[in-house]
């Protein structure tokens, strides 16, 4: 689809949290868990616990609730059937944790308060020596 970017890593299209939003209903329901979006619009009737416990969660980030119901493996499996991208800002938070890379439109992290601090009292103590020196 030309409408979504995709993820250089993944090759997943990225969907924002705008638009996840407006998939919130029986006829047209979409979840995210773990950063991953699913069309279950299908799904629904089907869902053993009725489609009203899923609907309650549908446009959203479903993944608190997916994992405190403490789903089996084979519900997991089951949504790769229903992928359809990835959402927008939770890749790059999860590369993060997994320890990778920053990707070219990464922000640098913030430097540490320890060399918030250190730097400008060296650059300080630097200077008043070299203008000891000079004078």
């Amino acid at each position: 689809n030309f409408l979504h970017p995709r993820n250089k890593m993944s090759g997943l299209q990225l969907i924002s949290h705008g638009e996840m939003n407006i998939h919130n209903k029986q006829k047209d329901c979409w979840i995210a868990i773990e950063g991953k979006v699913y069309d279950i619009t299908s799904f629904l009737p089907e869902h053993p616990g009725g489609d009203e416990v899923v609907l309650e969660c549908a446009g959203t980030d479903a993944t608190l609730a997916f994992k405190d119901i403490g789903h089996s493996a084979s519900a997991e499996a089951l949504l790769a059937k229903y992928l359809i991208g990835e959402l927008d800002g939770v890749a790059q938070e999860e590369n993060k944790k997994k320890g990778k890379k920053p990707g070219p439109t990464d922000t640098p992290p913030a430097p540490s308060p320890v060399v918030q601090v250190f730097a400008p009292v060296a650059i300080m103590v630097l200077v008043g020596y070299l203008v000891y020196k000079l004078m």
